[in-house]
């Protein structure tokens, strides 16, 4: 069944609305610490507009100048702040980062001289803010005791050298240290935020990586899987079909032999080649429903004794001798038998020119033996070993060889020129 692509979700009008608007006023606070800063930038001049030359306020009236350069160094730290972001996000490289902060502190400086350090102190909070955020949290308390010790002195040797002896100085100068304080936390907290998210986004980063890996793993093992299936198929159709049509072949040439001189032979063999045909398209049916349903029961000696039935003929006589019970062995133990001696056979029949050849099944506790000998012609083992020396037959043990190594079998041939061929194959009882 073909599965529906998943559509995104509809994003709802008020979510589109809050899209635009961050769209258009990301610059109002471009990062969550600008909220600060922006607020403090903006005191100095509001608070030096509303309440210098008021009458609460002992301060001296400012002029239209002073208050001029005020707003136009505050566009200034407020635009920093913006083009640092476009530019660079949250990651600015070191040597900017070192740019910036100075010309901060310079424009911080030169407002505290317009100001005459009456709302200017408040600035003083973001260079060691901005600090801990561009160099890590050592730098900026170094900074946290510059600032501390440049508002002291600017209080103490330009401004009010009694500045310590007047409840007022004390009362600033704490809430001063305070704030001081206050930024350093505010940059603590920024910190651990940033190196939060930056441990999950690594995180994400793994477990998509983690997600490829086992995509393409889980590719490779189903190109693995399609190919032991492939092998699986090849080895069946071999055994079944090679074994059936071999024979076929056998029994057809010899009808076209004996024709003229034996006609009833020549009958006998066709007869026998539609009757085989017949067997193999029962087998090729049995191995569709096998592969569609999975039977727990296997006819193992019927369908041995038929094996050797089919080979018997009036040139070669083949005996089946069984010992002990197949009680207790796996389907796929028995059925790799089956092949083995199926394979067996078909080589006898095709190569060996044998007239007598034992089958010999012995089912021990832990596993069992099949021997099948005969007194053919026989070969050079030796010629196993080279590719497309034996042909047909040579793919045919080489699946056979396949078929016990995934039941943890073996196979063992013994043959010499004129010597007849004895093939051994060992299959361990395993589990049910």
């Amino acid at each position: 069944m073909q599965e529906t692509p998943l559509l995104p979700t509809p994003i709802s009008a008020k979510q589109q609305r809050r899209e635009r608007l961050r769209r258009w006023t990301w610059w109002l606070v471009p990062k969550p610490f600008d909220l600060v800063t922006t607020l403090l930038y903006l005191s100095v001049p509001v608070l030096s507009i509303f309440f210098v030359g008021d009458a609460n306020c002992d301060c001296q009236q400012f002029p239209a100048w002073r208050v001029v350069l005020l707003l136009l160094a505050t566009l200034v730290l407020l635009s920093i702040d913006r083009v640092e972001y476009m530019l660079y996000g949250e990651e600015t490289p070191q040597k900017v980062a070192i740019a910036l902060l100075l010309t901060r502190i310079v424009l911080i400086e030169g407002v505290a001289q317009l100001d005459d350090l009456h709302f200017s102190p408040f600035l003083y909070l973001i260079i060691p803010l901005l600090a801990s955020l561009y160099f890590g949290i050592v730098i900026g308390y170094g900074f946290m005791v510059f600032a501390w010790g440049l508002y002291v002195c600017k209080e103490l040797l330009v401004y009010n050298h009694n500045w310590l002896r007047s409840a007022n100085g004390v009362h600033d100068l704490m809430i001063y240290t305070l704030g001081l304080i206050f930024a350093m936390a505010m940059a603590n907290a920024f910190l651990g935020e940033r190196c939060s998210r930056s441990r999950t986004e690594l995180l994400l980063q793994e477990v998509e990586m983690s997600h490829q890996q086992l995509k393409a793993y889980a590719e490779q093992v189903a190109e693995l899987a399609t190919t032991k299936e492939r092998n699986r198929l090849a080895r069946d159709i071999h055994d079944t079909l090679g074994h059936y049509l071999t024979v076929i072949n056998v029994q057809l040439e010899k009808a076209l032999v004996f024709r003229d001189k034996k006609p009833q032979e020549a009958d006998q063999a066709v007869s026998d080649a539609k009757r085989l045909a017949s067997e193999a398209l029962d087998d090729v049916r049995r191995s569709v429903a096998a592969l569609r349903t999975t039977q727990d029961t296997w006819p193992f000696v019927p369908a041995m004794v038929e094996l050797i039935e089919h080979m018997q003929t009036e040139q070669r006589c083949v005996e089946l001798t069984l010992e002990g019970s197949e009680a207790g062995f796996s389907k796929q133990v028995l059925l790799t038998l089956y092949r083995a001696a199926q394979e067996g056979l078909t080589n006898v029949q095709k190569h060996s020119h044998a007239t007598q050849v034992q089958v010999t099944l012995q089912f021990a506790e832990d596993e069992a033996i099949l021997t099948l000998s005969d007194n053919g012609r026989g070969f050079d083992t030796s010629m196993l070993g080279r590719q497309g020396t034996l042909g047909e037959g040579g793919y045919g043990l080489q699946g056979l060889h396949e078929r016990l190594q995934l039941v943890g079998g073996s196979l063992q041939i013994e043959s010499g020129e004129g010597s007849g061929t004895r093939l051994q194959a060992r299959v361990p009882k395993g589990r049910e």
